[in-house]
């Protein structure tokens, strides 16, 4: 059994990656770079996200992301965990990160192929992979989804069962293609959704403490040779975008909350 380089694509986050990075950097000392893509936390985004959420919700939200910095800062000085970011994840791993605004961009896969990358690894990577970038490591591209697909592709999964009344959710760590959630299943475990769950403790318990296990269990199957490649059920499929007002009236409706 030889130990794969593992290249992980993400994106920055203060709440749920970082927590999944310390377990999986703890236990794979073979990855060789966090790549950082723009994605939700940027300042342009703060407009659509209390549209979203709403006044008390957001509003949470941001004492809570200001509160999040103010421990990543001084984590980063005593080097206590969890990590509230992924910078401090890695840093506390030793693993190089590096920003890359298009993970597509020729100057990244050279990197890559240098480096002898023969696994990617995607957590929340907001960006589609293309072809080459597919086709380039060896042991091939996997991604880690907070839904049971082939259900629940696309954004928000956490938001989108609790708005739709399941009972039930899950994760899926799956082959990637250049489709949206859209490869063959690797693993899948199901989480039930309890009556009082919010978006942020359904992410916690489903995506978070159950999905970086079932990540750290899908390496290390490709490691031994014996991942398998279940073939989702189109039919079942259902594709899910950034909820609109109705969607977010749908979700109140059933009480639900952001946090």
């Amino acid at each position: 059994m030889s130990l794969v380089k593992i290249q992980i694509l993400t994106q920055e986050d203060a709440f749920y990656i970082p927590r999944i990075l310390d377990f999986l950097l703890e236990r794979r000392r073979d990855v060789v770079g966090v790549a950082l893509v723009p994605g939700e936390l940027r300042s342009g985004h703060a407009w659509r996200f209390l549209r979203m959420m709403g006044p008390r919700d957001f509003a949470l939200q941001v004492v809570n992301l200001a509160w999040h910095r103010l421990l990543d800062g001084l984590g980063r000085s005593l080097r206590v965990a969890p990590s509230r970011s992924v910078r401090s994840a890695a840093r506390r791993a030793g693993v190089p990160v590096s920003v890359e605004p298009n993970v597509n961009a020729p100057a990244f896969r050279e990197r890559m192929r240098r480096q002898g990358v023969d696994l990617l690894v995607s957590i929340a990577c907001p960006q589609k992979l293309g072809p080459e970038l597919l086709e380039l490591p060896a042991r091939g591209a996997i991604n880690l989804h907070g839904a049971l697909l082939p259900r629940y592709q696309g954004l928000l999964p956490s938001f989108w069962v609790l708005a739709k009344g399941e009972t039930e959710t899950g994760v899926t760590v799956h082959w990637m293609d250049e489709r949206l959630d859209h490869g063959d299943v690797l693993l899948q475990r199901a989480v039930p959704i309890l009556a009082n769950d919010t978006v942020h403790s359904l992410v916690m318990r489903s995506k978070v403490e159950v999905g970086r296990h079932l990540l750290l269990e899908a390496i290390e199957r490709i490691e031994r040779g014996d991942a398998p490649r279940q073939p989702m059920d189109r039919s079942r499929a259902t594709y899910w975008s950034y909820p609109d007002a109705a969607a977010v009236r749908e979700f109140r409706a059933r009480r639900r909350r952001f946090i």
